[in-house]
């Protein structure tokens, strides 16, 4: 996907994106090493895999723009 130069104020919303997913996938883990109920871990750890997901594609989306 071609997005061309992005603006200084969009590489910011990323680092920001990007910082609220890692908080969001170290929080989600946590609670997953936590939980007793098989399935809600599992599901915790979907969501905490699903947030890595993110953080890499807006890793990779910066990466481009320097």
């Amino acid at each position: 996907m071609v997005y061309g130069d992005l603006t200084n104020k969009e590489i910011s919303y990323l680092q920001d994106a990007l910082e609220m997913e890692n908080l969001c996938l170290t929080k989600y883990s946590v609670y997953a090493d936590q939980c007793q109920d098989d399935e809600l871990k599992d599901i915790l750890f979907n969501i905490s895999k699903n947030k890595r997901q993110h953080a890499n594609e807006l890793k990779q989306l910066m990466r481009h723009q320097h």
